[in-house]
């Protein structure tokens, strides 16, 4: 794998962790305190999945490429 690829994948993890994190401290601070329902979860959610998605497409059009070249 190129180093390029390999610095990009762990920024990239880095920041998913982040976001992770980030939206596990919501969840916790507004567990506590949420009006009724679940609809207090979905910001939480969407960040992850926002990042998580396109990271998958990306990381398949990198293992499609690397197959080629190899």
């Amino acid at each position: 794998m190129r180093p390029a690829v390999s610095r990009w994948l762990k920024v990239v993890l880095a920041w998913q962790v982040l976001v992770v994190a980030a939206s596990a401290g919501y969840v916790g601070v507004m567990a506590s305190q949420h009006p009724r329902g679940i609809a207090w979860i979905a910001p939480a959610i969407a960040a992850v999945l926002g990042t998580a998605i396109p990271l998958q497409v990306a990381v398949v059009a990198i293992l499609r490429a690397s197959r080629g070249s190899s």
